[in-house]
């Protein structure tokens, strides 16, 4: 496997250096920050209140320095960060606290093709599977070797990338003890019609180590599926299907799939949506021992779509491998270019019920409020207030612990600044 990937590699890499070629562009050198800190109030945040439980209160803050330098055919980007608790560390004490969140170079080849390697963040379409989770302070990244194509003239784009991982520079082997994937392969289409209808879809095949002692150490998924997207008229709407099949790292044999709509209608100032996603899970018929139809989201920003108290972050474990729907509303309204405020109505409720247990769970969960104001008062500077309130069952007990009669709720208040420090074009 691993030769398989040095191979593809060293190709791709050298391909693209015989291939490179300059063509006119902006040429220039950005340094740029972003310092962010956000104020939490958590009573209820991601697991019910109990009958003892305390809030938590605490302020974190994350503060980034990017590089970005781009000339002829290629183009080099870094982002170091700073991410922390104010208070988590001992005054006197010198610990550590950078970490790279993206290092990486492409190269620009001939005939719309592009070669990006090294640390980068993996985004495509909603977020759905390949998401840079940015609400929280430690992002999602990939140390990844990507290729791209894009047709200006046919808008159409196509994305082929692959990542290996490994713990040093080993002299045997290729174990890898890390909660991470082994190895990862994917290809992404995109085509943008006229009248502003929009179709995608992506394959992503996710290796993991096993967990099963005696079996091969790699088990492998494929998770595939189109999403259509029209945004025009005042009309958004969004479509999407995806099928998860292979064995996960259990040995399961996984069958799952997941459904996602959402349609939403401006009217002046006023934005009105309903949506709603469907994710398989176990039922009570399912061979626990040897299979799955629980659909695993990868690599997404669950915070974008399961309610902001992240209730569901990690899916199936926060679902108890029941599968999850959730049916929303959003209200948007704009009072004007820097205010807007967004509430948004979740009701939650498991795919499949557990009558196995002693405790039996039926399907409702329970319903939540998130509300969000945005203010921006300059290009540099967003102030985000959210607060929002679970309403919950008894069934939510079962799945997540604590009392559903207590009240759970949660309130931010978030800061941040992204100024460009440095801002220099070169001449061609």
């Amino acid at each position: 496997m691993k030769s398989v990937f040095l191979r593809i590699a060293l190709v791709l890499m050298f391909s693209g250096i015989m291939a490179m070629n300059a063509y006119s562009q902006v040429n220039y050198l950005k340094l740029s920050g972003q310092y962010r800190a956000r104020t939490e109030f958590r009573n209820g945040y991601r697991t019910l209140m109990t009958d003892s439980s305390k809030p938590a209160f605490f302020v974190g803050q994350r503060a980034r320095l990017m590089f970005d330098y781009k000339k002829e055919n290629i183009q080099l980007y870094t982002s170091v960060q700073d991410a922390r608790t104010w208070g988590d560390e001992e005054q006197r004490k010198d610990l550590g606290g950078l970490q790279v969140n993206e290092l990486w170079m492409e190269l620009k080849l001939k005939r719309g093709f592009a070669l990006k390697m090294g640390r980068q963040e993996l985004v495509y379409d909603d977020h759905r599977l390949f998401g840079n989770l940015d609400w929280a302070n430690l992002t999602i990244s990939h140390d990844a070797l990507l290729l791209k194509y894009y047709n200006e003239n046919n808008k159409f784009r196509w994305h082929l990338g692959a990542a290996f991982n490994q713990v040093g520079e080993p002299i045997f082997g290729t174990n890898y003890a890390l909660k991470n994937y082994k190895a990862l392969g994917f290809s992404y289409i995109k085509k943008e019609f006229d009248k502003g209808h929009t179709f995608s879809a992506i394959a992503i095949v996710n290796g993991m180590n096993s967990s099963t002692p005696g079996s091969n150490l790699l088990k492998a998924t494929l998770t595939i599926g189109p999403l259509y997207n029209y945004s025009a008229n005042n009309w958004r709407t969004t479509l999407g299907a995806y099928f998860q099949g292979g064995k996960i790292e259990s040995n399961h044999n996984v069958c799952a799939f997941m459904i996602n709509a959402y349609a939403e209608r401006k009217i002046e100032t006023v934005s009105l949506g309903l949506g709603g996603d469907y994710l398989s899970g176990n039922n009570d018929r399912v061979n626990v021992g040897s299979e799955s139809n629980n659909f695993n989201t990868l690599y997404a920003t669950n915070h974008k779509f399961y309610g902001y108290m992240d209730y569901f972050l990690s899916i199936p474990a926060d679902a108890k491998q029941r599968g999850l729907v959730d049916l929303y509303a959003r209200v948007k309204h704009e009072a004007n270019k820097k205010v807007s405020t967004t509430l948004d109505l979740h009701y939650f409720s498991l795919a499949n019920e557990n009558n196995l247990g002693v405790n039996k769970i039926k399907c409702p969960l329970g319903a939540e409020a998130d509300l969000l104001i945005d203010y921006t008062p300059s290009p540099i500077i967003h102030l985000q207030f959210g607060y929002s309130l679970l309403f919950a069952t008894r069934n939510m007990e079962f799945i997540k612990g604590g009392n559903a009669n207590e009240l759970n709720t949660w309130a931010y208040l978030m800061l941040k600044v992204s100024p460009t420090l440095l801002y220099n074009e070169f001449k061609k």
